[in-house]
This record gives C-alpha cells, sequence and structure tokens, in this order.
C-alpha cells in the first residue's frame, strides 16, 4: 500500500453535510475522501439527522473524520456551523450523495501551484452510471471569469479558500435547500464572490461522481422543479432589483427563455414531462421573483 503523506502546499478540509440519505452512500464519500493520496486535515461530517448516524466502526474512530452535530434544517444553515480548524488554507464542499475521484488531491495540488491567486475553485459533476457531465453547463468550456459562466460552480464540487469563505459571510442561509427560498444558494455565494471580485476558475478535470439523477412522478416532479424555480426567480430579483447588477439581465433572459424553448420542445414531441416541469420551474421562478420583491429575506 502507498504510504500517504502530507501535502507541504495543500492544506484542506473536506467538508460533507448529511440529511437522510442512505448510509452506504456516506460511507462510500468518506472513504474516497480518505482514500486520497495527499490526505485533508480533516473529514468533518456535519450530520442533521434526527438520529445521530450510525458509521462502522472504522469511520467512527478514524481520527481524521471529525462529527459534528445541528438541528439546522437547511444545508447553507448547517454548512455555515462549520468550525475550520486551524492552518486550513482550502475548503471542499461535497455532497453525501457524491464523492471525489481518486486522484483528485494531486490534481487540486497540480491546479493551485498552477494558479496561486486562486479564491474559488469549481469543479466538474459527473454521473457514475454513464461518466457523463451531470449538468450541461460542465460540458462547455469557459471561463468564470465570465458572468455567464458563474452557474458552472455548484454545491456538490465547490472549493474556497477559508479566509474568502469568512470575508464573503459564509453562505446565505435564506437560500438554498430546506431554506426560506428553497435553491440557489452556491450560485447566490458565487454571484457575492464574482461582484466582490474574487478570482474564481472552472476545472473540468476535477471531478466529484455524483448518483444519477432519480425518476420521479409527474407530480413530485413538478412540486420539486417549482421550488427550485421559486428560489432562482428570489436570487434574480435580489440582484437584479435590490442589489442592481447590470449583469444578471442575461440571467433574467435566459431564466425566462430555456423553459419556453423546452415547452415548445415538449409540445412538438409529445414529451408531457418535460411540458410540465418547464411550466413549473417558468411559474415558480415568476412567484419567486415577485415575492421576492414585497418581502426582505434576501
Amino acid at each position: 500500500m502507498q504510504t500517504q503523506e502530507k501535502s507541504k502546499t495543500l492544506q484542506y478540509i473536506i467538508v460533507v453535510n448529511t440529511f437522510n440519505r442512505a448510509i452506504e452512500l456516506v460511507q462510500r464519500c468518506l472513504r474516497a475522501s480518505l482514500n486520497q493520496k495527499i490526505p485533508p486535515q480533516k473529514i468533518i461530517l456535519i450530520d442533521q439527522n434526527v438520529e445521530s448516524l450510525n458509521l462502522p466502526e472504522d469511520l467512527s474512530t478514524n481520527p481524521l473524520i471529525v462529527r459534528t452535530r445541528t438541528n439546522k434544517k437547511s444545508v447553507s444553515a448547517a454548512r455555515n456551523t462549520l468550525v475550520i480548524p486551524a492552518g486550513t488554507e482550502w475548503i471542499f464542499f461535497c455532497d453525501d450523495d457524491g464523492f471525489p475521484c481518486d486522484d483528485y488531491s494531486e490534481k487540486l495540488e497540480n491546479i493551485i501551484s498552477e494558479n496561486p491567486t486562486l479564491d474559488i475553485i469549481a469543479g466538474s459533476i459527473v454521473r457514475e452510471d454513464n461518466n457523463e457531465f451531470y449538468n450541461p453547463r460542465h460540458k462547455k468550456r469557459g471561463s468564470m471569469k465570465s458572468f455567464r459562466n458563474t452557474k458552472k460552480l455548484m454545491g456538490s464540487n465547490l472549493l474556497v479558500k477559508a479566509n474568502v469563505f469568512n470575508e464573503l459571510g459564509r453562505f446565505n442561509e435564506n437560500f438554498g435547500v430546506g431554506s426560506y427560498w428553497g435553491s440557489s444558494v452556491e450560485t447566490d455565494f458565487c454571484w457575492e464572490a464574482y461582484f466582490a471580485g474574487k478570482n474564481m476558475e472552472f476545472f473540468p478535470e476535477l471531478i466529484v461522481y455524483h448518483v444519477p439523477p432519480f425518476t420521479e412522478s409527474l407530480r413530485h416532479g413538478f412540486k420539486k422543479t417549482f421550488k427550485y424555480g421559486v428560489g432562482k426567480g428570489a436570487l434574480v430579483s435580489k440582484w437584479l432589483f435590490k442589489k442592481r447588477k447590470v449583469k444578471v439581465i442575461y440571467e433574467l433572459l435566459e431564466m425566462f427563455a430555456v423553459p419556453f424553448i423546452q415547452i415548445a420542445t415538449g409540445l412538438v414531441t409529445l414529451k408531457l414531462g418535460l411540458v410540465t416541469s418547464n411550466f413549473a420551474a417558468l411559474f415558480g421562478r415568476v412567484y419567486g421573483m415577485l415575492k421576492c420583491l414585497f418581502v426582505s429575506k434576501v
């Protein structure tokens, strides 16, 4: 077995928050994190479950894994409880149903050594079943220095310098799964960094593998897509109308144009699911945008 040695240049922690997730997926994420050639300083598991997650002994007693408990309901609020260990330079946020590729830490060290001024790094999300990109945005090249590419940053594979994370005020707890608006926390964080002039970039070779999307009933899919749409509409309303960032007009146009195109495609191809999901997204975005104009929770 190859001896794991800590890098002199790469000082990072891995943060995984978990809630109602199958224990097998959480274990896989933790073991993939432990197996990195350049091990993290700590792997911090933020346990949001009502009853503490029952980990096997090899994980529960591993000195690299630190488990914290919180009753916070949202992902953003749970992640904000993070106590950053002394000496940490980078924080790697990984979802509990994903896991980093075998050479993640080596690629990360190489990226940082070649780009020492980076503040935030976005990696790609790849489906474990077919090795295709989970998000179509990751298929396209493009620098995150351009506003239209900022949504390449996703919470499943996000790295941020510890001091920058604190400087930006961490995550906005009104956004994200389980929060008031229900989604869009990573994009909100990314826009906060973008408009603050932080140096961000996307590296597709930095891979987190993810379970494939689940097939849902039309009813459940409609409700879920509507909820995510509300968050997106509120996000645009916050940054365009309340913070007056003109570049967000691009997102405003896209968030309405894409559902209309998809609805038209669904009607032509007789795909009912495509029509209903995009109608839900469109309705949710309008609702969220208008609601945000009249409330202060942004």
